[in-house]
Order: C-alpha cells, then structure tokens, then sequence
C-alpha cells in the first residue's frame, strides 16, 4: 500500500450523526497496519463505506482482513476471508486473496473491483479539501479572463519521488526551456522549499505536470483531479485510457503526442491564447456518461456482495494447501528482505541529510539510483 492511502483525507466521509442500527448484520475485518487512533491510517476509506450497512468490529480474531501490497500479515489468519487492496501500480495475485481491489480492468467473476485511487481519496489535508470546491466536478464554475489573469504562474510541478517514470522529469526540463515551471516539491525545487498548499500553490499557475509515477492501463491516481480541482489545465501522463473517465478535452493527453516537443509545441500555443486557454479549462470535467458517486455505489455493491452472503459461500480462493504454503514462505521472505532494505534506507538518509545542500551532490545520488533501477 502506498503512502498516498495512508496519509490521504478520504472523500467517502460517514456522516457522525447516523447511528448504527441494531438490525445491520455484524461484520468482524481486521485491516492490515490499521492504526484506529491514527485518522490516516491504512485503509482508512473502507470503513466508512462497510458502516453504512453493518455493525463493523475492528477483531483480532476477524472473519474478513483487508491487506495491501506491503503486508504478509494476513498470512496469520488462514480462515478469514482475504481482500486485497491498493493505491500502487501493482496487480492483485488472486492465488492470494479471495477479492481484490485495484486499478486493473479487470472481470473475474465476482472477485475484483477497479478503484481509482481519487474515488478512495483525492487531498492530503483538511486545507485542500476546504479550497477544492466541487470534489465531484459536477458543479464547476466557469474561468473568466479575470481569473486567468490573477494567475502568476505558467506551470507547476509538486513531486517529492524522483525514482518515478523518467518521463515526468524529462517533460519538466523540456517545457522548462520555454517558460520557467515552478517545482515546489521536494524533487527538483526551485522556489526555495517545499510548499505547504499543494492546491493553492498550483491554483497560481495555468498549467500543471499531473504524471502518474509510472504509466500502464488503468492507473490513475489522484494526480489528475487534484489538478483540475486547482483550476489549471493539466499535463497528464500515467492511464493511456484515461478518456474512459475524464474528458480528454479539459486536459493536454501526452500520450497524443509523439514527442515531446510536439507536446512542448501544443502547451505554448495555448499559453499564447487565452481564448483557447479558456476554453479548454471551461470543458467539462469528466467523460460522458461517467460519474464518480456511480462508482462509489458500485463499490458499495461490490462490497455487499462479499459481506451479505453467508461466511463459508464467500471464499474464492482455492488453490492447493502446500501450493499456499509454498506462496507465503515466498512473500514473508520478500517482507523480511524489504524490512532490512528500509532500514538500512533510513539509516542512509539520516546520514546523509546534512549534505543535502551540497549543490550536485543530490543530483549525483539521483543519477545514481536511476542507473541502477534501468540495470
């Protein structure tokens, strides 16, 4: 599970004053590395959607445990009903989970659910949620000229990960040769520190580098919205077929493109004309026919499906004893290897803080680690 789940503000928020019912059914779930103190934990969406129809225990002794990619805990409960989640680019292995959750389009029989990670959570902070307006882009105001000139800035670019897809940094450096692109991440920042609004910060500029942190069929995240959200009009990479949801003509595709420089080409002509700028931002917002509470209820029968029916008729998984055994030997293996890779990563970058400011020195860890990840 990425941190992006677990620390994201949930849009499926559960209104405090609906009070339990005596006659919803009883559901015991453990959640992998839930933390219940910690309102951004893991997992912390798939609540809110369970308690809108039972009694939801949080058991040590549970009849349904949620996992992520990162957990191998689930391994401990061999008679619940297993549930894969993700916020990751990471397929589900069904010879390891009876449901499964993830960006896949995907059909296996009743099994699977594809889940945008923006319908999960979209903003990291009750201030981005307060600014964001219509979280559901249903009901957008129209940008005026008047709008569009209190914008400061061409461009943004707010990312902390430069082990990403190398296009992102590759289109950050070309459009950079046109118009300064403001970075006000922790990766290639150039305005004197990270910022503490993502929103707001990108709200100042009329463009904005929405690269998903690497690109397959499916995988979209928050990235997308969250820009549009700003008020600019995104660069988007990530989802090849990310017109099945959102209206390709509110944004700039770079997957239409062949090169870079035509995409470079596109943006300058739109930030030549304002005319044209406005009426790409004034599209509207999502694909035809496709709306985010649809999924929401989709999801929410989805889930039923797996909680309503009797505990034994819910399995699905059924591979061989020694076959699973042999799997889970596999995974606590990978999770013990992965623990002692994060330690020793956190003890590096404690280290190595105080010669961030080396000017270079960062560039050339970065060069480095990229080299190896290419190998």
């Amino acid at each position: 599970m990425s941190e992006t789940l677990k620390n994201a503000k949930t849009l499926n928020t559960y209104p405090k004053s609906l009070q339990k019912s005596r006659s919803m059914k009883p559901v015991k779930i453990k959640i992998i590395n839930y933390d219940a103190s910690d309102p951004f934990s893991y997992g912390n969406f798939l609540i809110p959607r369970l308690e809108k129809f039972y009694n939801v225990e949080l058991s040590e002794d549970p009849d349904y445990v949620f996992f992520n990619e990162s957990a191998v805990e689930y391994f401990d409960y061999p008679n619940a009903i297993w549930i894969f989640y993700t916020g990751e680019n990471v397929h589900p292995n069904f010879n390891l989970c009876d449901y499964a959750i993830s960006f896949d389009y995907l059909t296996l029989g009743d099994r699977h659910f594809r889940l945008p990670l923006y319908i999960a959570a979209m903003f990291y902070s009750d201030s981005d949620i307060k600014n964001a307006g219509d979280m559901n882009f249903i009901d957008v105001p129209e940008m005026t000229q008047e709008e569009l000139d209190g914008k400061k800035g061409f461009c943004s670019f707010v990312y902390s990960n430069y082990l990403a897809d190398p296009n992102r940094t590759k289109l950050y450096e070309a459009l950079s040769k046109y118009k300064k692109v403001d970075s006000g991440g922790r990766y290639l920042n150039n305005v004197g520190g990270p910022v503490e609004n993502k929103l707001l910060f990108e709200r100042d500029h009329k463009f904005s580098i929405a690269f998903e942190n690497s690109s397959r069929e499916g995988y979209t995240t928050e990235k997308l919205p969250a820009s549009i959200a700003a008020r600019t009009i995104p660069i988007y990479f990530g989802n090849p077929l990310i017109g099945k949801e959102f209206n390709e003509d509110r944004i700039i595709n770079a997957h239409s493109f062949p090169t870079f420089d035509a995409l470079v080409e596109k943006i300058r002509e739109i930030d030549k004309n304002d005319e044209e700028y406005l009426r790409i931002v004034n599209q509207p917002v999502l694909a035809g026919g496709y709306n985010f509470d649809t999924v929401r209820n989709d999801f929410d029968k989805f889930l039923r499906n797996i909680f309503d029916q009797p505990l034994e008729d819910a399995k699905r998984r059924n591979i061989n004893a020694m076959h699973e055994k042999a799997l889970e030997e596999k995974e606590r293996g990978f999770a013990k290897v992965k623990k002692r890779i994060n330690k020793i990563r956190s003890v590096v970058a404690t280290v190595y803080s105080p010669f961030k400011k080396i000017r270079g020195l960062n560039d050339l860890k970065e060069n480095v680690l990229r080299k190896r990840l290419d190998k």
